[in-house]
């Protein structure tokens, strides 16, 4: 009986040797694609961008190239994203994300040492005067007034007027992003209780969010929702195309910058679609709105990355020593 155990003992450890040598370890694109995989797909597309741009530079073929990688080189690379005339918010997104993936590499073991050392590469200074501020509300008004002067081209003129009119209003009331609000399709626009809701499933921390619409906002939609019906413009998404041949499609991210470019230009202006998040960011923290509740309805992970839209020009002019008793 106890020769009979033993034999069985004996074959479950063989039985279990076998597992662990025919078990499949995981690679290291494997490894990367696990941990980021849970981003959202531009964000994953940076940082594969930013690792190619790396081993573009550097030589790199395969992940055990870096096993032994100078931290000192790294600090080169970035010498050469300077070099190259990179603005610093891109150089500092690049060296970002190759913070994460060296650190993720390294924790699983495929590098003996993390070749990211912050210690040495210190994050480019960011000018607040940068081409991304904040909007007067005056310039605002300014493109809406603009929006129904500009000329557009076809049939459907008076759809593109009123479809760029409504994209400008909704990035800003909402300070949504571009892509999630070509992601948006009419069955994301719900009531939650008393509030209506525009549900974003495609947002850069890769979850999904929800953020209170203006009344007025909603029932812009809802008008505009009724236009595209009484004109045959039968489409699952919140802003569609309307060119000749993608009519009804889905809008890029880039095609809803578009039209915060030329809305821009229509007054002078040089801006992207940011800078309407930039700007109701920043004009809710100078109304005395909570960073928390500021944070919260920009869906910043830190408060630290919602505090830098407050311009410096209005720390200064809120300066909280200036009541302070002279000595």
């Amino acid at each position: 009986m106890i020769l009979s155990q033993d034999k069985e003992l004996e074959k479950r450890d063989l039985e279990i040797s076998d597992l662990r040598i025919n078990q499949k370890k995981i690679t290291p694109v494997e490894v990367l694609n696990l941990v980021f995989g849970e981003y959202a797909l531009n964000t994953q597309r940076a940082y594969a961008r930013a690792f190619r741009n790396l081993q573009e530079w550097s030589g790199i073929k395969d992940i055990s190239d870096m096993e032994n990688f100078d931290p000192l080189r790294m600090l080169e690379f970035k010498k050469h994203l300077v070099s190259l005339g990179k603005k610093p918010s891109t150089i500092n997104q690049i060296m970002s994300a190759l913070r994460k993936v060296c650190r993720v590499l390294s924790e699983f073991g495929y590098l003996k040492q993390n070749p990211f050392k912050a210690s040495l590469i210190r994050a480019e200074k960011v000018d607040n005067s940068s081409n991304k501020g904040a909007l007067k509300v005056s310039q605002l008004n300014a493109m809406i007034d603009a929006n129904e002067n500009i000329e557009y081209d076809g049939r459907l003129s008076h759809l593109l007027r009123y479809r760029n009119g409504l994209v400008l209003k909704f990035l800003y009331l909402t300070a949504a992003r571009r892509g999630e609000v070509s992601d948006l399709i009419w069955e994301d626009i719900v009531q939650d209780g008393v509030f209506n809701v525009a549900i974003l499933r495609h947002t850069k921390s890769g979850k999904e969010q929800r953020i209170k619409l203006r009344n007025e906002l909603y029932n812009d939609l809802l008008d505009w929702r009724k236009l595209l019906e009484t004109n045959n413009v039968l489409s699952d998404y919140v802003f569609p195309s309307l060119g000749f041949r993608t009519l009804g499609g889905k809008m890029s991210g880039k095609g809803i910058n578009d039209i915060i470019v030329r809305l821009g230009k229509s007054i002078g202006l040089n801006i992207s679609a940011h800078y309407l998040r930039h700007t109701a960011i920043t004009l809710a923290l100078e109304m005395g709105e909570p960073l928390q509740k500021v944070q919260s309805y920009a869906r910043h992970a830190s408060a630290n990355t919602t505090i830098r839209y407050y311009h410096d020009r209005k720390l200064l002019e809120k300066n909280p020593t200036d009541k302070l008793p002279l000595i």
